[in-house]
């Protein structure tokens, strides 16, 4: 006797199940009206005729809400580089690193090496000037020192303008005391009577670095003391002159020659603040077309020197009716600052026509000596002479004199 297919009717058995499952399903879908759903297909959303879909008041505010969340973001405010761009080659040079900016265009008109990273020293303080001034409500508030200020400073050897504890300072005063004479005194008053500590304001420092597009600056004091994580570029730093001189209070400050502060435990009749830029431009002049004769207006700027940093200095011109920046990073002298700005200026201002060939040492203006003074200081050449050393550092003993900024000590 033969066995079965007991496989073959199994299968069978099942077959038909299934078909039976199949056609009771079919049978449900039509009753109820709904249709398979294929796999990763999406389900319509129901007919809206019937419907109102518009947002309620609290829908739209919460919407509203979450996008005042979201910072606009801001436009960069980095330079494009200009079609005649030059490279700045020249042989007295002593810079290590520079840029000329037209603030106009805001385009970079000459430079070298204006994209890597510079140790700013009290250039710094440019940024922290623009800063305390977008920050300050009343001018006329005052900031009352201590010797937890002081004292600090003076262990740093930093330049001072000669505020001492006790002193109560307006705002003011200390914007001009930050920049005439780069005091750390000045900047480290700003930085607690606006943030509470200096801590807090460089954190509303480096949010402005972010705010204005910079991407190759982090600052880690209000000073410009040494750190190993406080750089910037040269192209930074003219992005943040630019910056300042578009803003009328920090414009006023930059351009200032002196200022005389309110009265002082020390001082009453107020420190007389000196801008050590102003002091290191007198006389000089800019000759951009080699007739002897001045072409631009020097308007004011920002000096600084630490020992990793080497003189730095940012200046700003007016020339033919348009503004102009130069940035200088580790000139061998502070002299030496001064005349690579120049130098940069009446070789690659345009129309120039100085260039390291033709450049030629002007001699000094006998004419000159029945000009008044103030025709001196707008620009007639003056025969360069060495500064008096004989002058205080701030950290001198001897209080009874108006404090000099030693010229080597500025951050």
């Amino acid at each position: 006797m033969k066995n079965s297919n007991r496989k073959g009717g199994a299968a069978v058995v099942a077959l038909l199940v299934m078909i039976i499952i199949v056609a009771v399903s079919c049978a449900l879908m039509v009753v109820t009206g709904r249709k398979m759903i294929k796999p990763n297909e999406s389900v319509s959303s129901p007919a809206t005729a019937d419907y109102d879909t518009t947002p309620t008041d609290e829908e739209t505010t919460a919407e509203d809400d979450l996008a005042e969340l979201i910072p606009e973001p801001k436009p960069s405010m980095l330079p494009g580089v200009s079609d005649k761009y030059e490279t700045v080659n020249l042989k007295d040079i002593t810079c290590e690193k520079a840029i000329l900016l037209d603030s106009e265009s805001n385009e970079i008109l000459a430079g070298v090496k204006y994209n890597e990273r510079i140790y700013p020293a009290s250039l710094t303080k440019l940024m922290t000037l623009l800063v305390a001034v977008e920050n300050i409500d009343d001018m006329n508030a005052k900031y009352k020192f201590t010797k937890k200020d002081i004292e600090p400073l003076q262990e740093e050897n930093a330049s001072c303008a000669g505020f001492v504890a006790g002193d109560e300072v307006t705002m003011e005063d200390l914007l001009y005391a930050a920049i005439l004479p780069s005091g750390a005194d000045g900047t480290i008053g700003l930085a607690n009577a606006i943030a509470g500590n200096e801590k807090n304001f460089v954190k509303l420092m480096n949010d402005k670095v972010a705010e204005l597009g910079l991407t190759d600056t982090n600052f880690a004091n209000a000073s410009g003391l040494h750190h190993k994580q406080h750089y910037t570029t040269a192209q930074d730093i003219a992005v943040i002159t630019k910056a300042c001189m578009e803003n009328k209070t920090c414009r006023k400050v930059l351009c200032t020659k002196t200022w005389t502060t309110n009265p002082t435990k020390e001082f009453k009749d107020g420190i007389e603040l000196d801008s050590i830029f102003h002091s290191r431009f007198d006389g000089y002049f800019i000759d951009t077309d080699q007739d002897g004769s001045d072409d631009a207006k020097i308007l004011g700027g920002k000096t600084g020197f630490t020992d990793e940093a080497g003189y730095t200095l940012a200046t700003v011109v007016e020339y033919k009716g348009k503004e102009y920046i130069t940035v200088t990073t580790k000139s061998d002298t502070y002299f030496d600052s001064v005349e690579d700005s120049i130098l940069i200026f009446e070789n690659y201002l345009p129309g120039a026509v100085g260039t390291p060939d033709d450049r030629k040492e002007k001699e000094p203006d006998t004419d000159s000596s029945d000009e008044s003074e103030e025709e001196v200081n707008e620009g007639t050449f003056i025969t360069l002479k060495e500064k008096d050393n004989s002058s205080k550092s701030d950290d001198d003993d001897d209080s009874s004199s108006r404090p000099v900024p030693d010229e080597d000590v500025e951050a």
